[in-house]
């Protein structure tokens, strides 16, 4: 046993109270804590050479002890604010700082604050990582707290004082069973509650407690493990949210110091037990989690020297959980070694490279977009970043996918009968959404689809320009929201009979669509939203309850075109604004929804047209920023197809060759660089000039061959420029078809 300074403080502290509020101030704190410490830890005392303001009127009109020290747990050394456990902060008080009521003299004395032990809430409630702080206190006017100098000390014993890390009370290792016995079952528990919080999409995560160090024989005769905990989230869980984002893991670990899993092959040797789904008034409740027996990998890949580890997890914003206990069940065979682990038939090390370097591509891209005038950010493609579990199998040996993408801006079309009998899923922003909408989740045919959309244009690009401008002048957007509604309702009951039907699409085997909209809450950022036809279950919002007709006026919401859409709480805007060319959006979908390891047999992607590199000028906030800016705007909404090439040169490294396929009109614009012979003007003669030689250059550009959005009359030009484009592509056309058969259900 061993008496240590956990912290000592390098200045003195003084405050004084103004009013009857409390003052508080964090003095001097420990390093973060490590696990040796947790364990072995028995007592904590505080000593301070300090004084109050002595024996003054302040003692009539107040009287008592209002002045004083407190000892603080925080969650880690980046904190000043106290741990909150099941709604309580971590404070304790330690003593308080008068020594003589008499003294007027205002003379320090030197305190020996309490001893706190094992009896005591403070030292049960340490996790790895928290800091032990000493914070001054003081109240009411003519109080003060003159703190000089101050020192907190612990007793730590020479070992381990609780389980888990000891089998049994006498050993570290497991005993012998006795021959007449098949099984020795060892019960580990923790030895203290845990409390996590997410505060965005990013898995938080720690590890709760362990089992002992696993000698070569406990390893080799684990049959079955089981988690049993009594534990409870928030209060509250979001509409339209499932109940899974608090769980526990099971994690094999290098040894009980380790922080984090074993890696092996790429994969992070963890596996779910089980989630925790009750609310604060079942905090009695104890859940059983999964029985992993000796067929499961958790207990094949054991080796000598590793723990198993209970990883306490949240995930998404808000999401949070309080453990009160644990207990982890072992059972341990008294026969023969157990089977060993099966070879594994993929190259998860591979995978793992691949789904980090699609993270890094696409986070670098989103980063870069717009020259850091605004951010861009999308909650799928910052979870591709997550580990690789070793209890999932992310689409190992299934067949590759068959991925469609639809560039916002315009619309074009695909040769194929029925795309949604051939691609697992498409993905489409702006008037590409509304595309997908209708090949994908109205299940058209092509020609059904061209159709439908120069129905739909007709209709609500059909006012005059004096509509238009009255409605700039009070929406901000020239058409009206009213008439695309109709229009695409009218669309919707036509293919469904309903509508209001719903974007989730409960058909047999459907072609999975989503359509990509941007949050307009905070114009300094553009956040993609998947407005989806079915459930991802590795996001917390799948968006998939709203109507079609929302999802389609969301993800046209075309500025000074249309106006927002609120749904829910908040409002979109087109997703063309931020994510032009989904084509990565719908990648990182893909591996999120399929897995990281079922490969792209055939990605097929449309553009809207190459334009000429232009800027976007800002949105108008009011009538007449509105009106003035509309010219300016409606030229160059749209005019963003260098973002969209610069996805599409992404998106093709990141998929094998021969397997991507993205069809784009455009005419190219040679460089060109000439010299010209100017003369001077007349004027320039008169002061002698003569004529002379400018050099000019124009880079390589595009010929702008786009159409505006409103420009459903152009339409026929376009085609017969797509048509010439087309020729010229026929054998790529020829390659590309002949990687899309067979239909998904054949």
């Amino acid at each position: 046993m061993t008496i240590v300074e956990l912290a000592k403080s390098t200045d003195s502290c003084f405050i004084e109270a103004e009013d009857s509020q409390t003052i508080s101030r964090i003095w001097f704190k420990s390093k973060p804590i490590d696990r040796n410490f947790c364990y072995r830890v028995v007592q904590l005392q505080l000593l301070t050479d300090s004084c109050d303001q002595g024996y003054t009127q302040a003692d009539t009109l107040n009287p008592g002890s209002w002045s004083w020290f407190e000892v603080v747990i925080l969650p880690d050394e980046n904190s000043d604010i106290p741990r909150n456990k099941d709604g309580k902060e971590l404070v304790w008080r330690s003593h308080g700082n008068r020594s003589d009521s008499q003294d007027v003299a205002r003379s320090p004395s030197r305190f020996f604050g309490k001893v706190f032990d094992r009896r005591e809430e403070i030292l049960d409630s340490l996790e790895v990582g928290n800091v032990i702080a000493v914070r001054a206190c003081v109240r009411y006017p003519g109080w003060i707290n003159d703190a000089r100098n101050g020192c907190l000390s612990a007793k730590l014993l020479s070992e381990d004082i609780f389980s888990p890390m000891s089998w049994t009370l006498g050993s570290v290792l497991a005993p012998n069973i006795p021959d007449q016995f098949e099984n020795g079952v060892f019960t580990l528990v923790s030895r203290t509650g845990a409390h996590i919080q997410a505060s965005n999409s990013e898995v938080a995560s720690f590890i709760w407690f362990t089992t002992p160090v696993l000698d070569k024989f406990i390893a080799d005769k684990i049959q079955d493990v089981q988690l049993f905990t009594v534990a409870h989230r928030q209060e509250t869980v979001s509409d339209n949210v499932e109940d899974k984002w608090s769980w526990f893991d099971l994690a094999i670990l290098d040894n009980p110091e380790a922080t984090a899993p074993r890696m092996k092959n790429g994969r992070s040797l963890v596996w779910q037990s089980h989630n925790v789904s009750t609310n604060p008034d079942n905090t009695k409740l104890e859940q059983g989690g999964k029985l992993f027996t000796s067929q499961n990998d958790i207990i094949k890949l054991l080796e000598p020297g590793n723990v198993i580890g209970v990883r306490v997890c949240a995930q998404f914003e808000k999401w949070e959980m309080h453990a009160h206990s644990g207990r982890l069940v072992v059972r341990v065979s008294n026969k023969g070694p157990r089977r060993p682990p099966s070879p594994s038939t993929n190259d998860w090390s591979s995978i793992r490279q691949e789904k980090n370097d699609m993270h890094k591509k696409i986070k670098d891209y989103l980063a870069g977009r717009n020259e850091g005038e605004h951010s861009t950010a999308s909650i799928e493609s910052d979870l591709l970043g997550k580990e690789l579990r070793a209890d999932l199998k992310y689409g190992a040996g299934e067949r590759p996918l068959k991925l469609l993408s639809f560039d916002g801006g315009g619309v074009r079309g695909d040769p194929h009968a029925r795309p949604c009998e051939y691609f697992d899923m498409m993905a489409g922003t702006s008037t590409g959404g509304l595309i997908a909408i209708m090949l994908g989740r109205l299940r058209m045919t092509v020609d059904q689809c061209i159709e439908a959309y120069e129905s739909l244009a007709s209709k609500i690009f059909a006012e005059s320009i004096q509509h238009q401008v009255y409605d700039m002048a009070n929406t901000g957007a020239r058409y009206s929201a009213s008439a695309l509604e109709s229009a695409i309702k009218e669309i919707v009951k036509k293919y469904t009979g309903d509508e209001d039907a719903l974007m989730r699409d409960t058909s047999e085997n459907p072609c999975k669509v989503f359509v990509a909209a941007v949050r307009a809450d905070d114009i300094s950022n553009h956040v993609a939203t998947h407005l989806r036809t079915y459930t991802n279950p590795n996001v917390e919002k799948s968006f998939a309850d709203y109507k079609i007709w929302e999802a389609a006026r969301a993800t046209s919401a075309a500025p000074t075109y249309f106006p927002r859409i609120k749904l829910g709480d908040y409002e979109y805007v087109d997703g063309g604004l931020g994510f032009n060319n989904p084509v990565l959006l719908l990648m990182g979908e893909a591996r999120l929804y399929y897995g990281f390891a079922r490969e792209f047999g055939f990605l097929l992607t449309f553009g809207t047209g190459m334009s000429p590199d232009v800027s976007l000028p800002p949105e108008g906030k009011n009538i007449f920023e509105n009106i003035k800016e509309t010219a300016g705007v409606m030229e160059a909404t749209w005019e963003i197809s260098s973002d969209s090439e610069q996805a599409n040169q992404i998106a093709a490294m990141l998929v094998k060759s021969g397997h991507y396929y993205r069809f784009n009109v455009g005419e190219r614009i040679a460089e060109k660089q000439w010299v010209e012979k100017v003369n001077p003007n007349i004027f320039e003669e008169w002061f002698g000039k003569h004529a002379r030689e400018v050099d000019h250059f124009t880079p390589e550009d595009w010929a702008n061959v786009t159409i505006n959005l409103d420009d459903y009359k152009a339409m026929g030009t376009f085609v017969q420029l797509t048509e010439e484009y087309m020729k010229g592509e026929i054998p790529r056309l020829t390659e590309c078809a002949t990687k899309l058969p067979p239909k998904r259900s054949e």
